[in-house]
This record gives C-alpha cells, structure tokens and sequence, in this order.
C-alpha cells in the first residue's frame, strides 16, 4: 500500500517538474531569459526528485519480491 502511495507521489511530483519545464521553454521562447534561467534550476531538481522516488518505489517492489521468493 505505501508503494503504491509513494510511486503516485514520485509521478506526481514528475509530472510538476515536466510541467515546470514547460514554463521554463515558454518562458524562453517568450524572450524572458532571466525569469527562464531562474526558474530552470528548480525545474530541474523538482523533476530530478519525483525520477528519484520512482526509482526508489520500483527498487522496493524488486527487493521485497526476491524476499518473498526466497522465504
């Protein structure tokens, strides 16, 4: 159950950085360089971290199916 809860969350928050960088490429192609820079970073570690913890959830499902198998 907290997987489940957790992989949605990792989603979620992936696809807040996606949407983020989204903002960042109109922000660009509107020629607002600074805001566009400003806002890159952030969009970054925001997607960075919900990839993160869908990795994390998908290495949980791995390991506690090998430990269910071997006992």
């Amino acid at each position: 159950m907290w997987m489940a809860i957790r992989e949605f969350v990792g989603w979620l928050i992936t696809l807040v950085g996606l949407a983020l960088i989204g903002v960042v490429l109109v922000l660009a192609l509107n020629r607002n360089v600074f805001e566009a820079m400003a806002l890159s970073l952030p969009a970054a570690i925001v997607f960075r971290a919900g990839i993160g913890l869908v990795r994390m959830t998908a290495a949980a499902r791995i390991a506690s199916s090998l430990s269910q198998r071997e006992v």
